[in-house]
């Protein structure tokens, strides 16, 4: 995400990661598992501990009173986690229970996790009291589970109430979590009724502030100096309701990713070509931070849990191609990679950047000399699609060539599915030029099936 980590250039046309080239990469996992390293999901580690660092230099006013927590939907395999965890991440935010274990297994503990929700299940709730998490509440049944949870098991339960206040985060609907018509969040209406369920039983559960998370993909940050004047009068009701000392904003995560051409080092492999996204600067933590900071309430704690701008620049995909067909006049690039690894394209249009992995030895590539293409996969969907009219530069991409798909850190492996019987890939951290560890092997038929009774 954030433009001066140099952990992805090209050298004499040739990709590299932290030093290490792709294509040496890609060889030495073909010689150990054949057919079962691609399509491959490739991590820098120090594109994880930068994007880290971004923030914590942003929250630096803030001294001890800003909290990093990484929110683990958006990629839970446990080394990934592990990483950030040894980067400088202070807590991490869940979303179910089997999150929650993701989490403590990378090295969490129980007291620095957030179980986040609209729909939290008992034993859920459960794992979160005993192990002294931070909950929110998010609606009045939500508020009745979490008392109920919390007095059978008699200890006292951390709260933050998510608010929902209805504001439109500018970005797709899938992605708007704080409109009024999403399924997120307590309407401020509604504040004053969720607080005297939880004033009731006042003994088991403590309201130690607000939780507000508008949406992902984020670009405007004026969205996020719209809503804080709805998340300062909810921190009052809660003080005025008997939490005196009610002091936690947590505005979730949701910046934006996809950087514009000049914002990327002239080397970075994405710098030469049209990526086919938005060519708006990308707001950096710094830059929310200039925008939230004079709006806080005076002696809060302000949490942040990004997720996908802490992992989706640190990863891409590897994917082979099948072969290349013309239909209707359209070319079709078929990969091996589809949309059981990357949906995001056909779930809501998201726009991920294509390259070839060996790219021409040129400083300078003329768009219209490019080949426009759909990337495709083999799956029997004809939404399966990684790229729409993707423009790739000359020669002509031809059977067995491989296709970098960027950004892909985030929401890919982590929605990944096993459609069409295709096994989940391999994902790989590369830790330096000489140095790469397999955190998660590919999986086969027989891991498939032996679920099936």
């Amino acid at each position: 995400m954030f433009q001066d980590c140099n952990s992805w250039v090209i050298r004499d046309g040739t990709v590299l990661c932290e030093g290490m080239s792709l294509e040496h990469l890609r060889r030495d996992l073909q010689y150990q598992y054949g057919p079962g390293a691609s399509p491959l999901f490739v991590y820098s580690c120090a594109t994880l501990v930068h994007n880290v660092r971004c923030y914590l230099d942003a929250l630096k006013s803030m001294g001890a009173a800003g909290v990093l927590a990484y929110s683990m939907k958006a990629n839970g395999n446990p080394r990934v986690a592990a990483a950030l965890l040894e980067a400088g991440v202070q807590r991490a935010t869940c979303v179910s229970g089997n999150e929650m274990k993701a989490a403590i297994r990378a090295g969490f503990p129980l007291n620095k996790l957030i179980l986040n929700g609209n729909g939290k299940r008992k034993w859920e709730v459960e794992e979160a009291v005993r192990g002294g998490s931070l909950l929110n509440v998010d609606s009045i049944f939500d508020a009745c589970r979490v008392v109920e949870v919390a007095t059978d098991v008699g200890l006292q339960a951390k709260l933050l109430l998510r608010l929902n206040p209805a504001i439109d985060a500018l970005t797709h609907p899938y992605l708007s979590t704080a409109m009024a018509d999403c399924k997120f969040g307590i309407e401020e209406s509604q504040v004053k009724q969720v607080l005297g369920v939880l004033w009731s039983a006042r003994n088991s559960v403590k309201v130690e502030g607000v939780h507000v998370h508008l949406g992902s993909a984020i670009t405007d940050l004026s969205v996020y100096g719209n809503v804080m004047q709805s998340v300062s009068r909810v921190l009052y009701q809660i003080r005025q309701f008997g939490w005196h000392d009610a002091a936690v904003v947590n505005l979730g995560g949701g910046l934006g990713v996809f950087p514009a051409p000049h914002q990327l080092p002239r080397d970075h492999p994405l710098a030469l070509i049209d990526t086919g996204t938005s060519m708006d600067p990308t707001p950096t933590p710094a830059d929310l931070m200039k925008v939230v900071l004079p709006l806080l309430p005076e002696g809060v704690t302000l949490i942040l849990e990004p997720g996908r701008s802490l992992v989706a620049s640190a990863g891409v995909l590897m994917t082979e191609i099948l072969g290349v067909k013309t239909n209707g006049g359209k070319v079709f690039v078929v990969t091996d990679a589809a949309m059981t690894e990357v949906i995001r394209p056909a779930l809501y249009g998201s726009k991920h950047p294509v390259t070839r992995l060996t790219q021409p030895k040129t400083d300078t590539i003329l768009k219209e000399a490019a080949h426009l293409v759909d990337v495709v996969g083999p799956v029997c969907e004809s939404g399966d699609y990684l790229a729409k009219d993707c423009r790739l530069p000359p020669p002509a991409v031809t059977q067995g060539d491989c296709l970098l798909v960027w950004m892909t850190g985030a929401y890919c492996s982590a929605m990944a599915s096993n459609y069409n019987m295709r096994p989940h890939v391999m994902e790989v951290m590369v830790h330096g030029p000489a140095n790469y560890k397999i955190i998660r092997r590919p999986q086969n038929f027989d891991d498939i099936m032996k679920e099936y009774q």
